[in-house]
């Protein structure tokens, strides 16, 4: 049992050092999007907020970028007497990354969640419009 929960914690450890790959569900929103076909996200879980993105298209072009995702923050504080708290609250962010390929960029807005879920749109140059999930 306990070599079992190693394993766990070392996987865990390799997937925050490296990233985890993970995948987006897209949806094309225009006829310009549904002629392109269908495109595949992939982007890597790194924690921190930014990350390596891949878009394949239909025809077996691939696009790379970055995302990066703008956390939005506060503080709070509190006072009684001798005693006081205070706490830092990290909230959604906006995330925005063009991909590029040899031939195609696209476009891709949304917004993140602080557990890393989201949603947007992707968008090449050219008008074709797909919703992405995350």
């Amino acid at each position: 049992m306990a070599r079992l929960a190693f394993s766990g914690f070392i996987a865990w450890v390799m997937c925050v050092l490296v990233g985890c790959t993970d995948t987006a569900d897209t949806f094309p929103m225009n006829d310009a999007a549904k002629r392109l076909g269908p495109v595949a996200i992939s982007f890597a879980r790194t924690g921190i907020g930014s990350g390596p993105v891949t878009i394949t298209m239909a025809d077996g072009e691939v696009l790379k970028g970055r995302y990066r995702v703008a956390f939005g923050g506060g503080e709070a504080f509190a006072f009684s007497g001798t005693k006081s708290a205070s706490a830092l609250v990290i909230t959604d962010g906006p995330v925005q990354f063009v991909a590029t390929g040899p031939k195609t960029q696209m476009l891709c807005r949304g917004t993140s969640s602080t557990m890393g879920h989201g949603n947007g749109q992707c968008q090449t140059y050219e008008g074709a419009i797909w919703a992405v999930s995350w």
